[in-house]
C-alpha cells in the first residue's frame, strides 16, 4: 500500500465514523452525497464515493475533488490539510511517515502558501496604481487554484516518499521535478484562465502568468524540500 493510499484508507475510516453507518452499496454513497452537501455545499453524485466504499469499484483511483469535499466535510480545509495534519493507516510500523518528515511537510507548506500570498499582494498593489480596474474575484480565484495546486503537489510528495529507501530517491526526486515542473508552469495557468471564465472574471495574459509563476514557485520548493529529507537521514 502507497502512502498515498493509506490516506485515502484513513479518510475512508473517518467519514463512515462521522457519517453514522457502514457505506457498502450505492444507495449508501448517494445519502453520504447528501450529508456531505449539508456540511459543505457541495452535491457530488454517489457514484463519486464509490471507488472509497464499495468493494466493486475501488480498483478505481478517486477524483482530487472527491477527496477535497470529504476532507471538507470532516472539517479540514483541503486534502493537503488532511494528509498534514493525519496519520495514515499503516500496513505496519515502516509504513508510518517519521515526525520529522511530516512536520518537514507541514513547514514547507506554510512556506509555499506564504509565497503565493505574497506574490498575489504585490499583484494586487500593483493593479491599485494602475488604469485598469482590480477585480477582488481574482484574490479568490487565486486562492482556489493554488489550493487545489498545493493539495496535488503534496499527494506526489507523499507518493515519492515511498522511494524514500532506495538507492536512486534523490534522482526520482530530480526526474519527478523537471518533469512536474513542465505541468505547473502550463497546468496552472490553465487552471486561472478556466476557474476565471467560470466565474465570469477577465484576466489579462500578465495577471494570470504572475499568478501561475507564484503558484507554480511554491509548489516547486516543496518538491525541493524532498532533499532537505535525503540529508536529515
Amino acid at each position: 500500500m502507497t502512502t498515498q493510499e493509506q490516506y485515502v484508507a484513513r479518510l475512508s475510516t473517518m467519514v463512515v465514523q462521522k457519517f453514522g453507518r457502514q457505506i457498502v452499496t450505492l444507495e449508501d454513497c448517494e445519502a453520504l452525497g447528501d450529508a456531505v452537501a449539508l456540511v459543505t455545499n457541495i452535491k457530488l453524485d454517489g457514484r463519486a464515493f464509490a471507488p472509497l466504499f464499495l468493494d466493486s469499484a475501488k480498483a478505481t483511483a478517486p477524483r482530487p475533488v472527491t477527496l477535497s469535499t470529504l476532507t471538507r466535510y470532516l472539517g479540514y480545509s483541503s486534502w493537503g490539510d488532511f494528509c498534514n495534519t493525519t496519520i495514515p493507516v499503516p500496513n505496519d510500523k515502516t509504513d508510518l511517515v517519521s515526525p520529522p518528515r511530516h512536520w518537514g511537510v507541514i513547514i514547507l507548506t506554510i512556506v509555499a502558501i506564504i509565497v503565493v500570498i505574497t506574490a498575489a499582494t504585490l499583484l494586487l498593489r500593483g493593479s491599485s496604481h494602475d488604469t485598469t480596474t482590480h477585480n477582488p474575484d481574482m484574490g479568490i480565484i487565486a486562492n482556489e487554484v493554488s489550493e487545489r495546486w498545493l493539495a496535488r503537489t503534496i499527494e506526489h510528495c507523499n507518493a515519492l516518499r515511498a522511494h524514500n529507501e532506495s538507492a536512486d530517491y534523490s534522482r526520482r526526486i530530480e526526474v519527478f521535478i523537471d518533469e512536474y515542473s513542465n505541468e505547473l508552469y502550463t497546468g496552472i495557468e490553465a487552471d486561472i484562465r478556466t476557474t476565471a471564465d467560470m466565474r465570469g472574471v477577465d484576466i489579462s495574459a500578465a495577471d494570470a502568468l504572475i499568478y501561475s509563476d507564484s503558484i507554480a514557485s511554491g509548489c516547486k520548493a516543496m518538491c525541493r524540500a524532498l532533499y532537505s529529507e535525503i540529508e536529515s537521514r
